[in-house]
């Protein structure tokens, strides 16, 4: 019995094991681009070079270690103003906003009580560095600055900042206040996927006219020498497009930098750089970076926007077993004029299968390129056209899934061996009960016998 019982036990874990979902299997991870390229060098002691569009390192100088951003700050101040507020919006500068400034920090002068648009005290945290215009935009976003910096620290953990913490709005100096030049570059590359944060940055400079509080034309110079040559024009560079520079004591200078020719766009950052023999060590390594990229690199098109990539299974479709996957942008590899490329291997990535409603151009997978073994990048996948709701599909697709589901599998097989043990017992039984009935008639007839000898005997 206990043999038996053991026995469907181990049949049942079996199935069970049979019909249970693989796991996927551990992927290969794409080899990591060389920390150093022959041709890049800083004097900085933190920086990073990098393709903006992919994010693939070109070089990279104590990219991880701690160190304090200064004004760059306001990058983070500035997305999340763009994302949270209406451009058009207007602001009043509360008295706890502006008291809040520290003493000798940039600011634009405003006023308490004084109404500026979203668009207006952007481009005063951006070009001019304001201290006051980050404060009054962090009371619009949240309510107060204290909230607000709860968002940035959330926003900096959302995007896989790490190593960072914020403390205040603006980026004077404070030793809660931290980062790395890859957090860093992180956040540039997210800020500069905004339209709007693309055209405040780039501009040399911004004009507000008079308020109702201020009488005088404010004059926004951006301090961004790369970007403008308004206070001076030895560090400009043609093909920059922003973001931002910083400057405090403790920090020294710290540039956050983004220069485009054609399809090549490229990020360097330079953190706590010197100033030796008059010369701005920070801009003068973006400049090399950018210069000597432009010059020794060339940009690969890798896919372009609309190419049929791969399809994943759908569900509940009408008329549709697999979603279509287009690349939903032109994807470009960076590498170096005397490379010669094979051809681009990539890997799509989406899940086992996804339900209906898909719209056409809603993300359902990534596809990553290879060249040589190494990253080219990745793009999102999306796609091809709408997938309608089918409701018949929705109950097809349904019973096939309880009907393959391990646990239904399982449980058919539990059934069919409790019966064939329920109806195992009962033959046992019935065996049992005839052997009974065979030893009663024999014991009945053997005692008859005995009966009769004894009557013969008398």
């Amino acid at each position: 019995m206990k043999k038996l019982a053991f026995f469907l036990i181990g049949i049942l874990l079996l199935s069970f094991s049979v019909f249970a979902a693989p796991e996927d299997e551990d992927k290969a991870a794409a080899p990591a681009a060389d920390k150093e390229t022959v041709g890049f060098s800083a004097a900085s002691p933190y920086a990073i070079f990098m393709d903006m569009n992919t994010g693939r390192v070109m070089y990279e100088k104590n990219a991880d270690e701690k160190v304090y951003p200064a004004s760059t700050v306001k990058i983070m101040t500035a997305i999340l103003a763009l994302e949270k507020c209406n451009l058009e919006e207007k602001v009043t500068a509360s008295q706890a906003a502006l008291d809040a400034v520290p003493d000798g920090v940039t600011v634009m002068n405003i006023m308490p009580g004084e109404s500026l648009t979203v668009r207006q005290l952007l481009y005063g945290a951006m070009l001019t560095s304001a201290a006051d215009a980050s404060n009054v935009l962090a009371e619009a976003v949240s309510g107060s600055i204290g909230e607000f910096v709860k968002l940035m620290n959330d926003k900096a953990k959302e995007l896989g900042m790490n190593s960072t913490n914020f403390s205040n709005t603006h980026g004077e100096h404070d030793d809660r206040t931290y980062t790395t030049v890859r957090d860093m570059s992180i956040l540039a590359r997210y800020a500069m996927d905004n339209p709007d944060f693309q055209e405040i940055v780039k501009t040399e400079q911004y004009t507000i006219q008079p308020t109702e509080k201020y009488k005088e034309v404010r004059n926004l110079v951006n301090t961004n020498y790369m970007v403008s040559r308004v206070q001076r024009s030895d560090y400009y560079y043609g093909k920059a497009i922003g973001i931002k520079a910083g400057y405090t004591a403790e920090a020294k200078s710290c540039l956050v930098e983004v220069a485009q020719d054609k399809n090549m766009k490229l990020l360097a950052l330079t953190f706590h750089s010197e100033t030796v023999d008059g010369k701005a060590q920070g801009y003068i390594d973006c400049r090399d970076f950018f210069t000597t990229a432009f010059e020794n690199y060339k940009s690969e098109i890798v896919v372009t926007k609309g190419t049929l990539v791969g399809q994943v299974p759908i569900k509940n479709a009408r008329r549709a077993g697999q979603v279509l996957l287009e690349a939903k942008s032109n994807l470009y590899y960076i590498h170096p004029v005397t490379e010669e490329l094979g051809a681009a291997t990539y890997e799509v990535k989406t899940d086992e299968f996804v339900k209906a409603p898909i719209a056409k151009g809603d993300v359902v997978g990534e596809c990553e390129y290879f060249y040589n073994g190494v990253s080219a990048g990745s793009i999102s996948l999306v796609a091809d056209k709408d997938y309608k709701f089918d409701v018949f599909s929705f109950i097809v697709d349904g019973f096939k899934s309880i009907v393959t589901s391990p646990i239904f599998i399982g449980g058919i097989i539990f059934i069919a061996l409790a019966i064939i043990y329920v109806r195992y017992k009962r033959r046992q039984r019935r065996i049992e009960k005839q052997r009974r009935q065979r030893a009663k008639r024999r014991r009945e007839a053997e005692e008859a016998m005995r009966r009769r000898l004894e009557d013969n005997d008398n």
